[in-house]
């Protein structure tokens, strides 16, 4: 009740309004770059590129996130909220990775790579992509796998969140590394 009556009057005593608390799942200065897609709103979006039993749709603000992320070194970058499968959302900090040859990297300068390190679970991380054709996110978290991945070809709108494990058998596809096949 207090502070309800307090935030009026630091509005009119300074002439702007106060710092507004952080809502579960921000950060101060963040605006926020995922949205929860209403489940029958989803629906209405048709099926998924892909078919996990499990995930949570959200609409994503691509164009803020890549002014965010422009900020980001080598070294050091911004601290970003990503989405979860069970709508709570888990801070990273983020920074740029080289991926591509210099040369690719030049002539295909809207591919953006990135890594980043949970804020408060030090063995959680993340890699993330911004292309053309939207974000991808791969998130090793406690022992799962969470993807973000565009909702549909062709839409940078919305992105579909789901744990690797939600696929349906056989989805998985196989393929070589040394020593051997990994899934």
């Amino acid at each position: 009740m207090t502070s309800f009556l307090l935030l009026p009057l630091i509005a009119l005593l300074t002439g702007s309004p106060p710092a507004q608390p952080s809502r579960p799942g921000s950060l101060p200065g963040q605006s926020g770059f995922w949205r929860a897609v209403p489940p029958a709103q989803a629906r209405r979006l048709g099926p998924p590129r892909l078919a996990p039993a499990r995930y949570r749709v959200f609409t994503v603000d691509l164009t803020g996130l890549r002014q965010a992320l422009a900020t980001a070194t080598p070294t050091s970058g911004p601290v970003l909220l990503l989405p979860l499968p069970d709508g709570r959302q888990q801070a990273f900090r983020m920074r740029t990775t080289t991926v591509l040859a210099p040369e690719l990297a030049a002539r295909y300068p809207s591919l953006r790579t990135y890594a980043g390190q949970a804020t408060t679970a030090s063995a959680d991380y993340v890699r993330l992509e911004i292309t053309p054709a939207g974000v991808r996110a791969l998130l090793g978290r406690a022992g799962s796998t969470i993807l973000i991945e565009p909702y549909r070809a062709g839409d940078t709108r919305y992105s579909i969140c789901f744990d690797k494990n939600s696929l349906p058998a056989g989805s998985k596809q196989v393929f070589e590394v040394p020593g051997g096949p990994v899934r």
